[in-house]
């Protein structure tokens, strides 16, 4: 499952309502922004810590500094220390209760803190105040997922389509569901769109040739196992899939013996699958499947007769 979109740091944050805080002389607000702008320069490193130091040097020189009040959250969350950032961005928003930057920001923090009843209620406050908001509905898509509620997450996916139909994240995520729900060809569609525009992942690959498969499109999954091969070698369960169809419902059984064997010199090791494959009815070579399995440890051992009960006669010895 894909991760919700992690909000940025608000280099520029334009608030409704700024929180009442001690008046700064303009040296001090000076010496604040440049504060600030360390902190993000750090943050733009990653290097959280020194950038927390420096935004907490600006909000003690100038404590109205929203911005820097807000950056400081965002970086808490980086650093795992999500129950501070929700103690900040609540303040925040008990100033500015309509401020959508402070609630997705509030939703992901208690997304980080396991708490993804509260994020979902924030992404929902939010989309009703902005139901065009592409993160805030991919985010609380990603949260209903994660709940099992695939029917109520797909529906945002789809929302985040409608308004920009190459949205990679919503394609994957949308794509998998399809898919997790035995609707193929959907999934096919989504999945295959997606990887139009990243070509290179091999989990879109590896979820397309499954899809490939169900519809017994078997020159399609081959296709998506090559791709994956193309990607990375040594990926032992592409060079399997590949042998699995050549081996079966293709039947071209050198190619899948070669691909069966790159499939065990490249560390495949899923057993059960191999029993699958032996189990089936279709296989070709079995012979020298069996003698490829040998070879690497993976022929599953045979089983042996269970030797009979002895029963003793009526009447004892």
């Amino acid at each position: 499952m894909t991760p919700p979109r992690i909000p940025a740091a608000a280099f520029i944050l334009c608030m409704t309502a700024l929180l009442a805080g001690c008046v700064t002389s303009e040296g001090g607000k000076q010496i604040a922004s440049d504060y600030y702008n360390i902190g993000n320069a750090f943050f733009e490193l990653g290097q959280y810590e020194k950038a927390i130091q420096y935004y907490e040097n600006a909000l003690r020189v100038d404590p109205s500094m929203v911005k820097a009040d807000y950056n400081l959250a965002v970086t808490y969350v980086r650093m795992k220390r999500g129950a501070d950032a929700v103690t900040i961005l609540k303040r925040l928003l008990a100033g500015d209760p309509k401020n959508t930057t402070l609630m997705a920001a509030l939703g992901w923090a208690y997304h980080a803190l396991g708490k993804d009843a509260e994020a979902l209620g924030q992404y929902d406050a939010l989309l009703a105040l902005s139901p065009a908001d592409q993160n805030a509905l991919y985010n609380s898509g990603i949260i209903l997922w994660k709940m099992k509620k695939k029917t109520e997450a797909l529906e945002r996916f789809h929302k985040v389509l409608a308004i920009t139909p190459d949205d990679t994240d919503a394609l994957f995520a949308a794509g998998s569901i399809l898919l997790s729900n035995d609707e193929a060809k959907d999934a096919s569609d989504m999945l295959s769109r997606y990887v139009e525009k990243k070509p290179d992942d091999i989990e879109a690959w590896y979820l397309i040739a499954a899809a490939a498969e169900r519809l017994q499109k078997y020159s399609r999954a081959l296709e998506a196992y090559d791709k994956i091969i193309a990607i990375d070698a040594k990926q032992g369960n592409a060079w399997y899939g590949e042998a699995r169809l050549l081996l079966t419902v293709v039947e071209d059984p050198q190619k899948g013996l070669d691909a069966l064997d790159k499939a065990l010199s490249s560390g495949y090791r899923d057993k059960e699958a191999v029993k699958a494959l032996l189990a089936s009815p279709q296989l070709l070579e079995k012979d020298k499947v069996e003698e490829a399995l040998k070879e690497h440890d993976m022929l599953p051992p045979a089983e042996q007769p269970k030797p009979k009960q002895e029963q003793g006669r009526a009447g004892g010895p």
